[in-house]
């Protein structure tokens, strides 16, 4: 699993996202048509100019020749499902009308294939001690109450200052959702909850739970989960890779094991973060998430036609998380 932080700061904000559909629609074709002029690693841009270089993964900093900078993400040939969900929340931002998304593309690069996003500098940095919370408090509800609402609906659980930019226009600050990659999982959540992300496979692990109903009540935790302390819990059962993540990452681990998967709730032991959930949602907004059908799924995930993770029922967990939104809407009235 890649995650990807990306934290811009500049002291011009070169993209208004928040623009029209038009120009947005003129930007993607840019990122598709435009001559390439320069490709750099993005860590050493912005380390040359004194800013956070706080990511994973290859990532480049690529230039058209018509001025625009974009943010290139490469990946192997047969794993692009983070540049799948990439490109993915993007046409799903443009089918809802929110949360400001950069424009984002799939484009082949010096023989590599992966996402191509509109870069957006800005002078904020919600990494800043107070900066996000401050931001939160300062935005229009509405715009944070969508980007919450995108963010449950299409699963995005890597929520947080680190995936956000904070923009500033006319005097009013704006929130940008960037490395969205996170929506290709497969997960089980309750509307108010935190949810559990598949993060790993092994048939090994023959729950036999096939028929079952997603089991939220049996959730664990290793809060000291060195490898020592996770193979005494699963041994053999799941695969070296799993404890060579775990190895880097070392976070306590609530978990729950289900149809031959684990499945992890990521921040669980986080006091105090943003959970993606609110029930003050306008009606244009209850409108756009009421267009969410099958077929509008597959148009937003058309880049990601064949691939093994986009599957039918992963589009039907999209829409049964809608459903959970507008159930919780009804009771509250």
């Amino acid at each position: 699993m890649k995650i990807f932080k990306l934290i811009f700061a500049s002291v011009i904000i070169a993209v208004s996202i928040t623009s029209s559909y038009a120009k947005a629609t003129n930007s993607t074709q840019d990122l598709k048509s435009c001559k390439i002029v320069s490709i750099k690693p993005m860590r050493s841009f912005l380390e040359s100019r004194g800013k956070k270089a706080d990511f994973e993964g290859a990532v480049f900093l690529v230039e058209l020749d018509n001025g625009i900078k974009a943010v290139f993400k490469s990946f192997p040939k047969d794993d692009l499902g983070d540049a799948y969900g990439e490109v993915a929340a993007y046409e799903a931002s443009v089918l809802l009308g929110f949360p400001s998304i950069p424009p984002t593309i799939l484009r082949k690069i010096n023989g590599q294939i992966g996402s191509l996003q509109l870069y957006v500098e800005t002078s904020i940095d919600p990494l800043e001690p107070g900066i996000f919370k401050e931001t939160i408090n300062e935005i229009d509800p509405e715009e944070l109450d969508n980007l919450k609402i995108f963010y449950f609906i299409f699963n995005q659980w890597d929520t947080g200052p680190h995936n956000i930019l904070i923009t500033e226009k006319n005097g009013r600050k704006h929130l940008i959702a960037i490395d969205n990659s996170g929506i290709k999982n497969h997960a089980h959540v309750k509307y108010g909850d935190l949810p559990f992300v598949r993060i790993c496979y092994s048939e090994k692990l023959k729950t036999n739970d096939w028929d079952k109903p997603f089991p939220f009540e049996q959730a664990r935790d290793i809060m000291d989960p060195s490898v020592d302390n996770l193979k005494k819990t699963f041994g053999n059962r799941l695969p070296n890779s799993f404890y060579e993540y775990y190895k880097a990452y070392g976070a306590p681990l609530h978990y729950v094991v289900y149809q031959n998967s684990l499945w992890r709730q990521y921040h669980a032991h986080e006091e105090g973060f943003m959970k993606s959930h609110t029930l003050n949602i306008s009606e244009k907004t209850r409108d756009s998430i009421k267009k969410l059908d099958l077929h509008a799924l597959k148009k937003v995930f058309s880049c990601a036609k064949g691939a093994d993770s986009f599957t039918p029922r992963y589009l039907e967990a999209i829409l049964e998380r809608r459903d959970q939104v507008l159930r919780a809407l009804r009771a509250n009235k």
